[in-house]
């Protein structure tokens, strides 16, 4: 290997190349390019002679790109496209028509039912796919308003302002008013980030 005819870049990549790690491999080949074998200059510069050899032979084919960090193949997903779309299917119905007797999808339940279809993981895998298919938990209100008396609502609102201009009902004007808006109890939920119901 050869890199004699290539001193003056190495030595100019190891001045002012941005990538650290580009420099400092360009340090280790700019000792073996000034006449050291590669056993002497990996064991001056403490790196594996493997490591040396590696390196200039990718300098050599590609130059300042070889010494640059390759991509990596990350670990695949745990969960494929198959199991991201029986997970969407079912956070679009009840878990009642699963036969799970609960309303509400849990994290474990939902590993439960990815289980019974050949997908054996881990519940934070699971809370992570759901992160990565942008879904989210939310507590949305559920509007009753539909059920109201239009005229009970404006007759009862009156007379609340009415009894407050008297002083005889303070602190209590916010807990009328929840009561008259008749919005039902938080019921827990998945929704898909920007979906319909995701604003408060």
């Amino acid at each position: 290997m050869d890199l004699a005819p290539h001193h003056e870049t190495l030595r100019r990549l190891t001045r002012t190349d941005p990538d650290p790690r580009v420099r400092h491999r360009a340090d280790g080949l700019l000792l073996v390019a000034g006449g050291m074998t590669l056993t002497m200059a990996a064991q001056v510069f403490g790196c594996a002679r493997n490591s040396l050899r590696t390196w200039g032979t990718r300098f050599l084919a590609d130059g300042r790109d070889g010494l640059a960090d390759r991509g990596r193949r990350g670990r695949p997903p745990k969960l494929d496209a198959a199991a991201r779309e029986l997970l969407e299917t079912a956070l679009a119905a009840s878990p009642l028509e699963y036969d799970y007797p609960v309303t509400t999808w849990t994290v474990v339940d939902l590993t439960d039912l990815l289980g019974r279809h050949g997908w054996h993981v881990h519940p934070i895998t699971v809370y992570r796919t759901l992160h990565e298919m942008d879904y989210s938990y939310r507590r949305p209100r559920h509007d009753l308003t539909h059920r109201q008396d239009a005229e009970a609502v404006v007759s009862a609102k009156h007379a609340l302002a009415e009894l407050q201009k008297r002083g005889r009902l303070p602190g209590l004007d916010s807990a009328l008013s929840t009561w008259m808006n008749a919005t039902s109890i938080l019921t827990p939920t998945w929704q898909r980030c920007g979906s319909a119901g995701d604003t408060p």
